[in-house]
């Protein structure tokens, strides 16, 4: 019996040294195929760098270049050209971009939208965010349809980088839809849009059932500053139940001051939860409106003690009255919560401020 034992020992044994004899032939596989390909791109470089910063200084036609390229060579060149496009600026990054809008690589990365390979549709909706037209675009949005999730991601920011903001709806309708989405990736994608999306996003607050999209557009009004969404904001405000909501809007409020902000965030200074009096409170010190400056000298004494070191937060940054009365707090000798507090705050300030 010990021996039919020792056997299967053997046996697993076996088993487990064919897989990591197969796993480090995989990883070395790896290695040497992104040796091989470094060094080629490394040969390529050396080849073409000086004809493209050429091209760059000089008045050659677009054309002249890419045609000397052969295509087998393309995919060096596009891992080159993605690395100037990030850097350049002005002149040098418009002259760059008509190798893309001027060539025939126009019509070579319309043509690989409709391939099989993911990595070759990814690769073309990236470079086609340089060709601002509106057969793109439509093409673009077309694309926006496809399951894969790198490829949805790359269309919108494509969509972003062309501003194309009146797609805008329909790409969160479509975010809804595909359950891989968190709102924080679906933020990541929209906020790469500029504030033109601002007025279509407060209207779609009217009608959005959605409570993580309607925090995906609260977080991009406060971003962008965008003071006509008060109205709508306030009334999802005092209207929703649904904390995360209700904080988010009072973000709002911090970054949008107006008197209207100034009523509602006094009126939440004193909610019964203490994270949204928090969130209040840090609004509140964005602004610093002073006539809520007794209300946040007072929260120093909640009972919740989350909120009372927010309050002393802002009270050392808020005025010079609440700074001094921060400051009476520390030198309490009698060793209360608030006192150690404040010179925790006013120790960790000073600190920060020396560096």
């Amino acid at each position: 019996m010990a021996t039919g034992y020792n056997f299967f020992i053997l046996i697993a044994l076996f088993i487990l040294l064919i897989f990591a004899y197969f796993f480090m032939t995989c990883v070395l596989t790896i290695r040497l195929i992104n040796h091989i390909r470094n060094k080629q791109q490394e040969k390529f470089i050396s080849k073409w760098q000086d004809h493209i910063f050429g091209y760059l200084y000089s008045n050659l036609n677009p054309q002249e270049l890419i045609s000397r390229i052969p295509k087998n060579k393309y995919k060096y060149l596009f891992s080159y050209l993605r690395t100037f496009l990030f850097n350049l600026k002005g002149d040098d990054l418009d002259r760059l971009k008509q190798l893309i809008t001027e060539t025939s690589l126009r019509e070579y990365f319309i043509n690989k939208l409709n391939k099989h390979s993911r990595k070759k549709q990814v690769e073309a909706i990236y470079f086609l965010r340089f060709i601002n037209t509106e057969e793109v675009v439509d093409l673009l949005v077309k694309t926006l349809k496809a399951p894969n999730e790198l490829i949805f991601r790359t269309t919108v920011e494509s969509l972003a980088y062309l501003s194309a903001y009146k797609n805008i709806n329909l790409i969160l309708d479509l975010s809804k839809k595909r359950k891989y989405l968190t709102k924080e990736s679906i933020l990541s994608m929209i906020i790469k849009f500029d504030q033109s999306i601002c007025p279509i996003l407060t209207k779609r607050l009217e009608t959005e059932k959605s409570t993580d999209i309607i925090l995906v557009i609260i977080t991009l009004l406060w971003h962008f500053k965008y003071a006509d969404a008060l109205k709508n904001i306030l009334n999802i405000l005092f209207y929703s139940g649904n904390k995360d909501l209700i904080i988010e809007s009072i973000r709002y409020l911090g970054e949008v001051e107006n008197l209207d902000s100034v009523n509602a965030l006094r009126f939440f200074l004193s909610h019964s939860k203490p994270e949204i009096r928090v969130a209040a409170i840090q609004a509140v010190g964005k602004i610093g409106d002073t006539s809520l400056e007794e209300n946040i000298i007072i929260k120093i004494l909640d009972p919740e003690l989350e909120v009372k070191i927010e309050a002393a937060k802002t009270m050392y940054k808020f005025s010079n009255k609440s700074e001094y009365k921060l400051l009476e707090y520390a030198n309490n000798p009698s060793g209360q919560i608030e006192s150690i507090i404040a010179k925790r705050i006013i120790m960790e300030k000073r600190i920060l401020e020396n560096d």
